[in-house]
């Protein structure tokens, strides 16, 4: 018996350590293994909330961010929002590049995350989980909420929705609802009509699922990552004929259109220097790198554009790929110069994902 007991305490070790260490080394396998070599993170992560030590707890800037906040503050003005869960748990944070510092939006004990600017940068709509944890990768338990810039104001607008985005006029927001796109009018912060966008099983080319749906900035094309027996990538549709156009190979994910441009958008894809890198493309359009940094944090992810096309903020993690657990950090470049120019905004061991910018000069 107590052989046994050893052995299968050898047996548990071994397969723990085996577990830890796959995601490690999951970019240098073929695609197939890759999803196989996160399932043991992606399984955690579903049940076990992510979490900070106490002593690291922080709500303001630390010492590396007050250098880098007062070094970018030179160059432009604006806001960054993202969440974070350098408190404790993920509360959406907005960084005012004007005044250099930053303030906590929401207080709550649930998870707050995918926030979105208004296009006239007024207000902010993001998602809440309904129950105090749950993991990004359950998108049936969160409802939509929208709030003013600084925090005021907060209200639901929707039960049960998934990745919002604001319409191109700033009329309407959509998002995801199994798997439907829905579109929600919405005037002074008002929830009003409901409709149906898409509706992915009935849609030839998608028939499954979808995540993140964002539309192009002249509302004509819906661009989404399909997630059906089908197709596993990133897909942009007509929304006039219903035409579905492929972009990427499979296991792409994460769009974001380029302002000003309605038919290149960029997207994520699982190669490059650690395991992830920026495409871009569009339909008609050759798909090519747009950004892959070298250095430590090249695992990169969430990446979203300004809204006058000049520059990109994203997440970027050294280890790790999982999108509430992993030390990401924020980092912001602007488009066409080197990449060594590119600024690293948060330095925390939290969590920091999905951020969004608003340019003011």
């Amino acid at each position: 018996m107590r052989r046994r007991l050893i052995f299968a305490a050898l047996a548990i070790a071994v397969l723990s350590g085996v577990a830890l260490a796959l995601p490690r080394v999951s970019h240098h396998l073929p695609h197939s293994l890759e999803t196989v070599a996160h399932l043991p993170e992606r399984l955690v992560a579903r049940v076990l909330p992510p979490s900070v030590p106490k002593g690291e707890r922080l709500a303001g800037l630390t010492g590396p961010e007050r250098e880098t906040v007062d070094a970018l503050a030179q160059r432009l003005g604006g806001l960054v929002v993202w969440s974070s869960n350098r408190t404790g748990n993920h509360e959406l944070y907005v960084l005012d590049l004007s005044t250099r510092s930053v303030r906590r939006l929401t207080n709550t004990p649930h998870v707050e995350f995918f926030s979105r600017f208004s296009p006239d940068g007024r207000r902010i709509v993001f998602t809440r989980s309904q129950r105090e944890y749950v993991s990004p990768r359950d998108p049936t338990a969160w409802d939509v909420y929208v709030m003013n810039v600084d925090g005021t104001g907060e209200r639901l607008l929707a039960r049960n929705g998934y990745s919002p985005q604001w319409t191109p006029d700033g009329a309407a927001i959509i998002f995801l609802r199994g798997a439907q796109v829905i579109r929600l009018e919405v005037k002074g912060g008002t929830p009003g009509r409901e409709s149906v966008l898409l509706d992915g099983p009935t849609t030839e080319g998608i028939q499954g699922g979808m995540e993140t749906p964002e539309l192009s900035p002249d509302g004509t094309r819906l661009a989404v990552t399909v997630r059906s027996r089908r197709y596993g990538g990133v897909a942009v549709v007509d929304l006039g004929t219903r035409a579905v156009t492929p972009l990427s190979p499979g296991n792409a994910c994460q769009i974001t259109w380029i302002p000003g441009d309605s038919a290149r958008l960029l997207w994520m894809e699982s190669v490059g220097n650690g395991g992830t890198s920026i495409m871009a493309g569009g339909p008609g359009l050759p798909r090519a790198m747009f950004m892959d940094l070298p250095g430590a944090y090249s695992h990169e992810y969430f990446p979203r554009v300004s809204g006058d096309g000049r520059w990109l903020v994203w997440g970027a993690a050294a280890q790790g790929h999982e999108h509430d657990r992993a030390d990401y950090e924020i980092f912001a470049w602007q488009i066409g110069q080197p990449v060594s120019e590119v600024v690293r905004l948060t330095h925390h061991p939290g969590n920091d994902q999905w951020p969004d910018i608003r340019l003011t000069r």
